[in-house]
């Protein structure tokens, strides 16, 4: 084997131009695949910090449906298009039973989710995914809000806390200024219809844990969310009233308007607006907002827990119940948005990919090329008695040194580059690009993941390369060393 690879080395180092070339094509292909894949893993691992940490915690419990929604709601609901309600959790007591006999807990919290838009008055409105949650278990679950003016929330208290950067971006699109203790007017549409809240603006806040254009989310008390979200609790209690009453609901039209006369009331009357409707008990006891009502569950595990595990045990712990519920991790509570680093990163590997088959077409022929200028060496290795298995470990041995040399010269420029980008930091001003890397700036870090990753794509193209080559290589005979100059 030591002499294969001497005889390989030699005639690698002979054909110096082609060996250049074709290294050169493998060395940018490994250096472009090393560095994209380490942004987009590094970008993974922002995204996944940003929600985890702010947003979604290591598992969300949701209501099973047969439509896919995430922590914003319905993946649609989350940019303002389908209005379909977000399902509730049943049997809430239970659920919330099962999450706290969960060993590796370290806090939970419930959260109603939904949007509306601000009303600015004459300076139009703006839109702004809202949170419904119970202030005192939420910001502990969540502790990386930072407040910058004013205060949190508290439990019973109705308001809204709203980021820094969606004021200063309304400011911007609708020149408004919100300010502290400003009322902020909320209309939200379903298909129940308009609702309308007005909350006084208690706190500003920033995250810690850089967010981004996800900053949009402003977080008001449960009660008000569901409002908003017409959450209300029907009755069929039986209503008893009285024969006056009663006749007058039987009454006809004609009953009521035939030969009857219309008297004024006196000037002086004076007429009690507040009880004009008469008795409203029953009227609110069929809209009374739902307490009991939440579309998720956030937990927060403890450090070193195993997810996916907690994930499997409860959701079969759920099934065993009968509990229509299910927990999810933290993508999948994220949605859409967060799903955009892996299409992107697929798009990425499909385009290299797509590449690393031209580069390898070009090695093919530059290889082949080398063979059919080596045809008269091979005949006459042939001729000296060397086997078909000579000469095809002696082709796989070139291919593969060629590559694997190359293959770690890319890896060594890519992590230079990853190290370079990494100190200088990419600026990225666009809010979808701040979205799909998960920060306003891209710094990749090196990963024994990539280099493995990068080392796999060298094999694979050294591995491919020859196999062509090599059946060229085979086919020449003895004949060849007397007939071929």
């Amino acid at each position: 084997m030591g002499t294969i690879f001497k005889i390989a080395l030699r005639n690698l180092t002979q054909h110096k131009v082609k060996t250049i070339i074709v290294g050169a094509l493998i060395t940018l292909g490994i250096t472009l695949t090393f560095i994209g894949n380490s942004m987009f893993e590094s970008a993974e691992r922002g995204v996944k910090r940003g929600y985890s940490e702010n947003f979604t915690g290591d598992v969300m419990v949701q209501a099973r449906s047969d439509k896919k929604f995430s922590l914003f709601g319905f993946d649609e609901v989350a940019f303002g298009g389908n209005q379909d309600p977000t399902p509730v959790i049943q049997k809430y007591d239970q659920v919330l039973d099962t999450v706290r006999k969960l060993p590796q807990l370290a806090s939970f919290t419930s959260q109603v989710s939904g949007f509306a838009f601000l009303n600015l008055d004459e300076k139009g409105q703006a839109f702004s995914l809202l949170f419904g949650v119970e202030p005192d278990s939420y910001f502990s679950t969540f502790p990386s809000i930072r407040i910058l003016e004013g205060r949190m929330l508290r439990n019973g208290e109705t308001g809204i806390m709203m980021s820094r950067k969606r004021l200063d971006q309304i400011a911007k699109d609708n020149k408004a200024v919100l300010k502290l203790g400003d009322d902020v007017l909320l209309n939200s549409f379903s298909n129940k219809g308009l609702k309308i809240r007005s909350l006084p603006l208690v706190g500003i806040y920033e995250y810690v844990v850089p967010t981004q254009a996800l900053e949009v989310v402003s977080f008001i008390d449960v009660q008000t969310m569901r409002a908003l979200d017409a959450m209300t609790v029907g009755s069929k209690d039986e209503v008893k009233v009285d024969a006056s009453t009663q006749k007058a609901l039987d009454a006809s039209n004609d009953d009521f308007f035939s030969g009857s006369t219309v008297t004024a009331a006196p000037a002086q009357a004076k007429v009690d607006l507040n009880n004009l409707l008469g008795d409203k008990s029953v009227r609110n006891s069929l809209q009374t907002i739902d307490n009991g009502s939440w579309h998720n569950v956030l937990i927060r595990l403890k450090p070193g827990s195993d997810v996916t595990g907690t994930i499997a045990d409860l959701n079969r712990t759920f099934a065993a119940s009968q509990l229509p519920v299910k927990a999810v991790g933290w993508k999948q509570a994220a949605g859409t948005t967060a799903a955009l680093t892996d299409v992107a990163q697929i798009i990425f590997n499909i385009v290299i990919i797509i590449l690393a088959v031209v580069a390898v077409i070009i090695i093919i022929n530059t290889l082949v090329i080398s063979v059919m200028e080596r045809t008269s060496e091979i005949g006459t290795m042939r001729a000296l008695g060397a086997q078909k298995a000579f000469i095809r470990r002696l082709f796989i041995a070139e291919t593969m040194l060629l590559a694997g040399f190359f293959g770690l010269i890319g890896i060594a420029v890519g992590s230079i580059g990853v190290l370079a980008i990494n100190l200088a930091g990419i600026k990225i001003d666009n809010d979808f690009l701040q979205i799909l890397f998960g920060s306003a700036t891209l710094k990749p870090n090196l990963s024994l993941g990539q280099m493995a990753l990068a080392l796999v794509y060298t094999f694979f193209i050294g591995l491919v390369s020859w196999i062509y080559p090599v059946s060229i290589a085979l086919k020449v005979s003895p004949l060849k060393a007397i007939t071929t100059e």
